[in-house]
């Protein structure tokens, strides 16, 4: 295993190289993982998330690719995918009881991303960067690589409270999320 105090040279050695605009993470998500861009507000319960400021709000993005998706989860979230298709089997959704309109659309992408069909990924950007990502199911290696993506421009722009010190478990969670996707190769 590489030593976080040589990852940290590699990072600033390359620095500059690892700040991308809100655009170029988008079209990394779209080549990579054959995202494709949705209206947000389809999501009914946005609005009420705590993560994101939903007025920030600059995209959203989701991934519905079985091979794709196959690839982005580990054995407990494929896991839990089955219990939930378990339980929604056992405890079904009544559609006549859901008014015909976005909410039985909303409902449809719920239950989607509760059995592991779909991940959405909702981007908030202050205009030039991505500020925050939520990933609507979990996948723990789309997370990683949404922070390997997306940390070192809030690092540049000093809009993180994370510091480049290997005292720091962010900072220390981002090196290793870019040796593990191969940024600093």
């Amino acid at each position: 295993m590489v030593s976080l105090g040589t990852l940290k040279k590699k990072y600033n050695s390359k620095k500059q190289q690892l700040y991308y605009n809100r655009e170029q993470v988008v079209e990394i998500l779209k080549k990579k993982f054959k995202a494709k861009q949705f209206d947000h507000r389809i999501l009914l319960d946005l609005p009420n998330d705590n993560q994101l400021n939903y007025k920030h709000i600059y995209t959203a993005l989701s991934i519905t690719d079985s091979k794709v998706l196959s690839s982005l989860f580990n054995e407990d979230e494929i896991k839990s995918h089955g219990e939930e298709i378990i339980d929604n089997r056992e405890n079904p959704l009544n559609f006549k009881k859901i008014k015909k309109n976005q909410e039985q659309v909303y409902n449809h992408i719920l239950l989607d991303e509760q059995e592991g069909r779909r991940i959405d990924i909702i981007l908030e950007s202050d205009g030039e960067i991505v500020t925050e990502f939520v990933i609507r199911d979990q996948s723990t290696y789309l997370n990683k690589y949404l922070n390997a993506l997306v940390v070192g421009a809030l690092l540049s722009k000093g809009a993180t409270d994370t510091l480049e010190d290997l005292d720091d478990e962010d900072f220390t969670f981002y090196l290793q999320n870019l040796h593990e996707f191969g940024f600093l190769n």
